[in-house]
Formats: structure tokens, sequence, C-alpha cells
């Protein structure tokens, strides 16, 4: 996806915006100040409630205007640490990485919502509407995908809450940064195991598929572990239902057109083949001798940015004289040696 930039002015601008909304930038209050607010309310209040019956109606209602002020100005006091600690000290989830339009945007309370542009980060403490599928690159390794009408928040640099939608996780094994990444829901907890799954909340109902590895689920009714090729619904009276599912196909078609490029100049035909594979939920299979030593030694040149998986394929296989095939959850490669394959 090529970076567009606006004339200097339109730069300045966007960087003016930029830093203007860093520090505007208003996150909930902790629980703590929000605890001392309702506190120092509450003390008012019975001082009004409590007071003696001689008392004036204008006593009152200095005893409301007071407790009135104590809100404002705790909520003040409050905002303005916020206001002076958010930015660099709030923890960052990762940033976008790309979109298609609209994009996505962060809605907060009593602001307008701001446009994310690419590379910018999304920080903990921050709520955000997709209006159109985007892709997020982990701060810890990997990748998180969102779907168009989805809303989550960040809670941790580790963490988001999925509110409304669905998502899509896919954090490779061997990734220690994000090894305790987890999607919250009102089912509970999901925690990934080296893994790509969805999550998903429809009309109260929530839905996890786990494509590829495990997912660790935690619920106020305990812990299971749900592995890849199965998909559990929770409805609203918490009752569990698991079937087996496909890790390859229309279900999947949404999070495939959000994948990472990949970069293929001077790399091993192998190495694009095994990122399709893992893309499309599809089994490699190489079915031949020749097929297995041409895949290792072919180098690829040019690139296939900004294409989906399936039209990378296309390209890059037109340029070898190897021959491929997409039978259900496979993609098979073979040579013109091997005769039981029919030319694409």
């Amino acid at each position: 996806m090529s970076d567009l930039k606006n004339s200097n002015g339109g730069e300045d601008e966007g960087v003016a915006e930029r830093a203007l909304r860093e520090g505007l930038r208003t996150p909930t209050l902790s629980p703590e100040a929000m605890q001392r607010i309702r506190a120092a309310t509450q003390a008012e209040w019975r001082a009004n409630v409590q007071a003696p019956a001689q008392a004036g109606a204008r006593t009152r209602r200095l005893s409301l205007a007071a407790a009135a002020s104590v809100l404002m100005l705790a909520a003040a006091v409050g905002l303005n640490v916020f206001m002076t600690n958010s930015g660099e000290n709030e923890a960052i989830l990762g940033a976008v990485a790309r979109f298609d339009s609209p994009g996505l945007v962060e809605s907060g309370f009593l602001r307008r919502d701001v446009a994310m542009n690419p590379g910018e980060p999304l920080r903990a403490g921050h709520s955000f509407e997709v209006r159109g599928d985007s892709l997020v690159t982990l701060a810890g390794g990997g990748n998180l995908r969102l779907a168009r009408a989805s809303s989550i928040q960040v809670l941790a640099a580790n963490a988001v809450n999925l509110e409304r939608g669905e998502l899509y996780v896919d954090i490779p094994p061997g990734l220690s940064g994000s090894e305790r990444f987890m999607v919250v829901t009102p089912a509970g907890e999901f925690r990934h195991v080296g893994t790509q799954f969805a999550v998903a909340i429809v009309n109260g109902m929530t839905r996890l598929r786990v494509r590829e590895g495990s997912v660790q689920w935690h619920a106020t009714e305990g812990d299971s572990t749900v592995n890849a090729g199965t998909e559990v619904t929770i409805d609203q009276n918490r009752t569990v239902t698991r079937r087996p599912i496909a890790t390859a196909g229309r279900d999947w078609a949404w999070a495939e057109s959000m994948a990472p490029d990949i970069e293929i100049e001077n790399r091993p035909l192998q190495e694009f083949l095994v990122w399709f594979s893992r893309e499309t939920g599809r089994k490699l299979v190489l079915a031949d001798e020749e097929a297995r030593r041409q895949t290792a030694t072919i180098r690829m040149h040019g690139s296939v940015r900004g294409l989906t998986a399936m039209e990378a394929l296309s390209a890059v296989m037109a340029a070898t004289t190897l021959r491929f095939e997409l039978p259900e959850g496979t993609i098979r490669v073979s040579s013109a040696r091997d005769s039981t394959t029919a030319p694409n």
C-alpha cells in the first residue's frame, strides 16, 4: 500500500493536528479516582439530607451546589492529571498498518471521533470504531485484524476488549513478546497459544474459531483449551456449543484480505508458499521431488504488495514452470514431470 503525502501545508497541518490530538487525549478516570469522587459527593449529600429541619431552602441549595462543585473539581483535577500523563506513558498495543476506507477512528466521550492514519499507535485506555476492515501490527509481534462495524477498547499492551463485531488474531509460535495476548469478551478471556483465531460478538452471542494452534479460554465456569479446527459459541444463557470447522474457506475471507504484505524479492519460492499456506489455512503439498527441488532453489523477484493471497499466488507461480491446484483445504504444487496433475 503506497504512502500518501500532502503538500507541505497539508503535511504541517497533519502534524499539528496529531500533536494537538495527543495533547488532548482524555483516558477514563481510574477506579480509585472515581471512588474518591463518589465519596466526597456522598458526604456532601448526607450533610444536606441530615441538616436540621429549621435550615432554610437557601442553605440546602448551597449544600447541593457544594456537592456539585466537589464533583466537578475532583473530575477536573483527575482529568488534568490524566491529560498531563497521557501519551508517552500509555501502553501501546500496536500501530495501524493499513485499512479499507473509511478506516479506523478513535472514539471518545464528549469529543469528536478522530481518524487514525497508518503508523499511528493504539494506546491503552482508548476506544476505537472500525469503519473499514483494518490491520494492526502488534507491538509484541504478530498482527490484529479488525472487521468492519466492530468496536474495541484497548485494555493494555497485550489485551483488547471486543465490544462488538469480529477480530482476528495472528501470532505465530515463538513470539515471546505476545505470549500473554488476550481478547476479553462477556463470555470470558481468550488467550493465544501460538495461534490464529477469530472472536466475534453477534446479537449477544460470543463465537470463537481457532484456525491454528490452540486458545486458552478462561471463564467464570472454569478454564478450557480450544484446539485448531474448532468453533465454540456461547449464548446469553451461557450455553456452550462446540463443532468442528474448516480452516480454509469463506468464513476466513475477510481476514485473508487483511493479511500483511510479504516481501518476495530474492527470497526462495518455498517461503512464499509457506506464507500462502498459513494465510489461507491450506495444507502445502509438494507432489514430487522436482517440485521440492524447484521450490527450494527458485529465487523470486519483484513485488506482490497490495495483492490478495490468491492474486499473489497466481502472479508468483506464473513466473515458474510449476503447476498448482487448490483442492479443498490444500495447495498442491507439482512439476511438469508429475503426470498426476492436470494443468491449471
